[in-house]
């Protein structure tokens, strides 16, 4: 879960909490989370496991605003969207990505939430359709995704919607650096949380801090800095000079 952010904004962790057993108790985790946070006039997205009515009804009534996607659970909300005449509605606005020698085309239609929708509080509903091609135009793969927004067509056009989706894996691309360099998942349960926002924070510019005549660049450099001096963690954290 995360808050919105426009695409290659650095994304940093500002809370967690610890979900003990079945991967069904997250949304009621994040409930517990997102009530100690200020959410009036932020937009909150999430993975599709946290499209739920509860999670919903918290973010408004705390002032907030959603944007999840939808996948066939609950089936009632992806039925009410899938059957929708998505054929025959314009594409809203569209943007095009090339980095690591793939193009990426993203794609967004919009359409008013119907009256009757299985879920409160939304206003907005979309497809967002993704294609990638490698440099020579080959096809490399091709996804589409149906959302709700809580916002008005005043308050997030097509465009910003569709940068809240994509910003939303800024949060996503540190759990794949956590599992995946710093192998997280393979460590033990114990008395202290799992998993650490050094990441993100290693990812900021203001908190990449330069050894003399020197900056540190990405992530890995960062870390290797900051595990070379027992204080260095804490200059990072902002807790230290």
């Amino acid at each position: 879960m995360a808050g919105g952010v426009e695409p290659g904004t650095p994304a940093v962790v500002i809370g967690q909490v610890d979900v003990a057993g079945a991967k069904t108790n997250e949304p009621a985790c994040a409930r517990d989370l997102l009530e100690t946070l200020d959410l009036d006039g932020r937009t909150v997205t999430a993975d599709a496991l946290h499209t739920v009515k509860a999670t919903a009804e918290l973010i408004h009534a705390r002032g907030g605003h959603f944007l999840f996607p939808v996948k066939e659970n609950p089936r009632s909300l992806f039925d009410a969207l899938n059957t929708l005449p998505w054929p025959r509605v314009p594409v809203a606005a569209s943007r095009i990505d090339t980095s690591h020698g793939r193009i990426t085309r993203r794609t967004i239609q919009v359409l008013p939430a119907p009256p009757d929708l299985p879920f409160p509080h939304v206003n907005q509903i979309w497809l967002i359709e993704r294609y990638v091609t490698d440099a020579a135009g080959r096809n490399l793969s091709a996804a589409a995704q149906l959302g709700v927004a809580s916002h008005t067509p005043e308050q997030a056009r097509p465009a910003q919607i569709a940068a809240f989706n994509q910003g939303h894996w800024a949060i996503e691309s540190l759990h794949w650096i956590r599992d995946t360099c710093y192998r997280e998942d393979a460590s033990q349960p114990g008395p202290y949380p799992q998993r650490t926002p050094c990441p993100g924070l290693h990812a900021q510019p203001g908190h990449q801090r330069p050894t003399p005549g020197r900056t540190l660049r990405h992530i890995t450099e960062a870390t290797r800095w900051a595990s070379r001096n027992m204080t260095r963690p804490f200059t990072i954290l902002g807790l230290a000079s």
